[in-house]
């Protein structure tokens, strides 16, 4: 019955998870973003990329509500939703921001250090999808889980990564905190490394 449930529902997940990204070039190819596409589709590809690793943080306390508890077979499916938003947006940073000037990119990255953190969480982010699959479970046994547990220091990284760019508005960072780290204290002490060390003390 579960397996007959994936196949029936994951394709209606999948055309949902796509749909801020339809939305996103439907605009660009109706000329809504022009003159400056670059700079408005790399705010909106990240927010949907942080959008989902919120989801991806909030699944582990959902995913104990009873009446919830399918939703836990979607969880790494939405991590890899959220390591292709950020993709997205890396692409988006590269290609029509940047223009794949390297003299552009190379300024970039000594005037806006907060590139640095959106890149380890871009790394991160490839590595778990990457391990996601059921495959990848098997071959990393006992390893998988404290290696998807870095999925805490990207929502880390993406918190510094909307503060350190901040300029005027705050409006984008103080959304994501509120949301992301009530979920980091509320994870982080039931971390094997936290339990040990509140058992020696």
């Amino acid at each position: 019955m579960a397996g007959f449930w994936d196949r029936r529902e994951k394709p209606y997940v999948l055309a949902i998870f796509t749909l801020p990204f339809l939305w996103m070039f439907i605009s660009l190819v109706m000329g809504q973003y022009f003159p400056d596409p670059g700079k408005l589709l790399m705010r909106l590809s990240g927010i949907w990329a942080s959008v989902f690793v919120v989801a991806v943080m909030a699944m582990t306390l959902i995913g104990k509500i009873e009446a919830l508890k399918f939703i836990n077979r979607y969880r790494r499916f939405i991590g890899v939703t959220a390591f292709c938003y950020a993709s997205l947006h890396f692409i988006i940073y590269l290609v029509l921001f940047a223009g794949l000037s390297w003299t552009w990119i190379s300024s970039d990255l000594i005037e806006k250090p907060y590139i640095y953190v959106g890149t380890l969480a871009l790394v991160i982010m490839a590595a778990l999808a990457i391990t996601s699959t059921k495959s990848m479970m098997r071959k990393l046994g006992k390893k998988w889980k404290p290696l998807h547990r870095l999925m805490y220091l990207v929502a880390l990284a993406v918190i510094a990564h909307l503060w350190w760019q901040v300029k005027d508005d705050i409006s984008l960072a103080v959304y994501f905190s509120v949301l992301l780290v009530p979920l980091l204290l509320l994870k982080i002490p039931t971390l094997p490394m936290y339990k040990k060390f509140f058992k020696k003390t």
